[in-house]
């Protein structure tokens, strides 16, 4: 088995990730038997190639660094480094709960490959917001009812295992995905498609104790809305999932009725919007949620309007009509 962590800019997430792994490998040399970890560095300068190299591990450890190319691209790097054995995708700023390294190991003793889906759990006393802990509980519980991952949009790689040549035969990640986010729905699509089998084990548990800052969750929606874009013009019937038709969250209706439809007007209104959120924070936490509200859809809208020119997703993101084709003139 093969540790594959993509990291960028996260030095002390990663140690901390690493560490925690250390701690279980030297506990069992069965488990550690067989198994290699590669951190692929996807452009970070913040020391982190330094401080895995000159640390000791009891299994081997390479660091793999690249120029900034993106998640699917630095996850590919080690995909193909596991060769013909088993591959684990561990995002760096998780923790392994105890039990973690072995539960993945013995995942594929037995039933054919599979990929092997644990949750990332948010731990209390995080500081994350409930309504956010109280989602990602109710997804939980939902997959562990099904026990497996039926569905695109329920996959996620950060905390998933199984035979690299199962997913090389899909074709792996898709590099054209840059930036945050989504580049493991549109793995999922092919997986399904091509009738992989897809487990969630409930007791494979990461913890994920970071919570990002309001400035991070705001840039990542750009990156979002323009991935969910790019999955759409790939695989045309992931549209209703992807951008459902529905009600229209205030945030969404406001843009719509400001009728900002092309990218440049949208982010200038998430910056606007963002600066009052800061300053509002503190004293006005009403305005400073709304205007955080307001920055994050207004940023994801700018992606989508990125992705998708034509404009027919951005209409289903804010809920207008997307204007009718001009005829031309006889």
């Amino acid at each position: 088995m093969t540790v594959a962590i993509a990291s960028y800019q996260r030095r002390e997430p990663l140690l901390r990730l690493l560490g925690e792994l250390n701690r279980q490998l030297a506990a069992s040399a069965e488990v550690r038997r067989d198994l290699d970890v590669l951190v692929v560095l996807d452009g970070s300068t913040d020391g982190s190639r330094e401080a895995v190299a000159a640390a000791r591990w009891c299994v081997p450890v390479r660091v793999h660094w690249q120029e900034n190319r993106g998640l699917a691209a630095a996850r590919n790097v080690g995909l193909e480094a596991a060769g013909g054995g088993l591959v684990w995708f561990l995002d760096d700023d998780l923790v392994p709960a105890p039990g973690l390294v072995e539960r993945h190991r013995r995942a594929h003793d037995h039933g054919g490959p599979r990929i092997v889906v644990g949750p990332c759990r948010i731990p209390s006393g995080s500081g994350a917001p409930a309504h956010l802990v109280r989602w990602w509980d109710e997804h939980y519980a939902e997959l562990q009812k099904a026990g497996r991952v039926d569905r695109f949009d329920r996959f996620t790689v950060a905390n998933a295992s199984g035979p690299a040549a199962l997913l090389r035969a899909v074709g792996g990640f898709d590099e054209s995905f840059v930036g945050y986010g989504l580049e493991d729905y549109e793995l999922a699509v092919r997986l399904l498609r091509a009738g992989a089998r897809l487990d969630f084990d409930v007791d494979a548990v990461a913890w994920h104790p970071d919570v990002p800052a309001v400035s991070v969750l705001v840039a990542r929606q750009r990156n979002i809305g323009r991935n969910a874009a790019r999955i759409v013009a790939l695989h045309p019937e992931t549209a209703d999932t992807v951008f459902p038709i529905g009600p229209v969250p205030p945030s969404r209706r406001l843009l719509s009725t400001l009728r900002l439809r092309r990218p440049g007007p949208l982010l200038v209104l998430s910056r606007f919007a963002f600066a009052v959120c800061r300053v509002a924070t503190g004293w006005y936490p009403t305005v400073a949620r709304r205007a955080e509200h307001l920055s994050r859809a207004a940023a994801h809208a700018a992606g989508v309007a990125e992705g998708d020119p034509s404009g027919v997703m951005l209409a289903r993101v804010l809920g207008y009509r997307p204007a009718e084709p001009r005829r031309a003139a006889r």
